[in-house]
């Protein structure tokens, strides 16, 4: 499984801090998506049998081919829309209501007015009858896992990022590790794509913004951020705790 998240606790004589790691999602990432639905339709499809005398049948199976084909399309359709564009909540329902409406005028146009619109868009893809070919997509999907399993290293060596009240560490393999100081930073969520966040387990955005509200650091497609962000809050909230309790330690001056 793809590493999501980890949540450690670090003591170091004073209070106890916490620390999560949490990682960010390349592209290929997403890629998991096509791979499990090709797998999966693979065991749903009909096999495909040739007998002794040259004869293809199918047999089996719990949807037809064609279904398995349009299903494995539309699941292309929607990772090359999450790639392509930032379809924000917004945008994804002012979408979805402008689709319906013209759906809707169309389909009241063909049965009152008798204008076909939708109708021969239909026909024409039905005639077209995709069939979904077990083996090809065996082939696509085992191709498509090189990459797939190439981005979980990237996560893993590249795309690690620790946040602690402190600082937050970001480890690059072969070249360091870069800290950034928390002082003065505040942290923000965004969601900019709901395809994106659904394909990365609840993926989003974090924003380190100082006190103009400029953006000084963005940590892109943090897998998992949705369900992660109340600790991750949580952390990102102890530093004026962890410094009060520093102070209260010190000794004053008029105990010397």
């Amino acid at each position: 499984m793809a590493p999501v998240a980890a949540v450690r606790v670090r003591a170091k004589g004073t209070p106890d801090l916490d620390e999560i790691v949490l990682y960010s999602a390349p592209s290929a990432f997403f890629l998991w998506f096509v791979i499990a639905m090709g797998w999966l339709l693979n065991l749903l499809c009909p096999k495909i049998i040739t007998t002794s005398a040259g004869v293809i049948t199918r047999t089996g199976g719990i949807l037809t081919s064609g279904a398995c084909a349009w299903i494995f399309i539309f699941t292309l359709i929607y990772f090359l829309l999450a790639l392509l564009y930032d379809l924000s909540l917004k945008k994804l329902i002012l979408c979805t209501l402008v689709v319906s409406v013209v759906w809707l005028f169309a389909k009241y146009m063909e049965g009152l007015h008798h204008v076909a619109i939708i109708g021969p868009i239909l026909n024409y893809f039905a005639r077209l009858d995709p069939q979904f070919d077990p083996g090809t997509v065996s082939v696509i999907c085992w191709l498509l896992f090189i990459p797939w399993v190439a981005s979980l290293f990237e996560m893993g060596f590249n795309r690690r990022k620790k946040f602690s009240p402190n600082e937050i560490t970001e480890s690059h393999f072969g070249e360091g590790s870069e800290l950034t100081d928390r002082m003065g930073l505040r942290f923000q969520t965004k969601y900019r794509d709901v395809l994106e966040t659904l394909l990365g387990f609840g993926a989003g955005d974090v924003l380190a913004v100082d006190n103009q509200k400029r953006v000084i650091k963005r940590y892109e497609n943090m897998v998992g951020l949705w369900f992660k962000w109340s600790n991750l809050d949580r952390i990102l909230h102890q530093r004026e705790t962890v410094l009060e309790d520093e102070e209260a330690l010190e000794p004053r001056s008029d105990d010397k």
